[in-house]
């Protein structure tokens, strides 16, 4: 991790501060989404208007154990308007979380459909 160094002068007196970056994930703040279904199948909707950068969202699932979700969009002229990164499952598989990158020109009501479903 690169640190950075700030000069910081105060009443004439100065000093130098180390200040290292901040994790990206804990420093982005998360859009939460839940996953509505059973917990056999589930669906979550994550809004894709207005554009994203290197937004972090979590899914939160309903139970354990599921597929790696399929993913559709709407309008189908967002299709490749969009990219989604760092795919995961996290706290025990009852979340899922990526980053997310979408277009300033997502038209209203643009957004991705993630399904779930138990293996």
């Amino acid at each position: 991790m690169k640190r950075v160094s700030l000069a910081v002068c105060l009443a004439g007196a100065c000093t130098t501060l180390g200040l290292a970056p901040a994790d990206t994930e804990a420093a982005t703040k998360a859009r939460v989404v839940s996953c509505r279904g059973t917990e056999q199948l589930c669906k979550a909707s994550v809004s894709l208007s207005g554009g994203a950068s290197n937004q972090l969202v979590r899914i939160e699932l309903p139970g354990t154990s599921w597929r790696a979700p399929s993913v559709s969009v709407a309008p189908k002229s967002s299709q490749g308007a969009y990219s989604i990164t760092k795919k995961r499952f996290a706290l025990g598989g009852s979340e899922y979380r990526f980053t997310l990158n979408a277009v300033r020109s997502n038209p209203r009501g643009a957004h991705l459909t993630l399904t779930f479903r138990k293996r």
